[in-house]
């Protein structure tokens, strides 16, 4: 094959292929982004009261403060 049929034969599996999975993984992970954000929206009242009383060295030091780091951001709605 020449230098061209190769570069066409690569441009077009990339566009056949690669850019449906490259597309599909983008989209899916947006949508898993918008669905953990609207949790986060209802239940931040619940889940972030103990985050909130925690001091800055235990949300720095403990598994529970790391995981529920999420709540800095709703901090300022309770």
């Amino acid at each position: 094959m020449s230098d061209n049929a190769n570069a066409t034969f690569v441009l077009g599996f990339f566009a056949l292929v690669a850019t449906p999975i490259l597309a599909g993984g983008y989209f899916t992970h947006d949508l898993q982004q918008r669905a953990v954000v609207e949790v986060q929206d209802r239940t931040f009242k619940t889940s972030c009261k103990t985050y909130r009383d925690m001091t800055t060295w235990e949300r720095w030091s403990t598994p529970l403060g790391w995981q529920d780091s999420w709540c800095d951001d709703y901090l300022h709605r309770m």
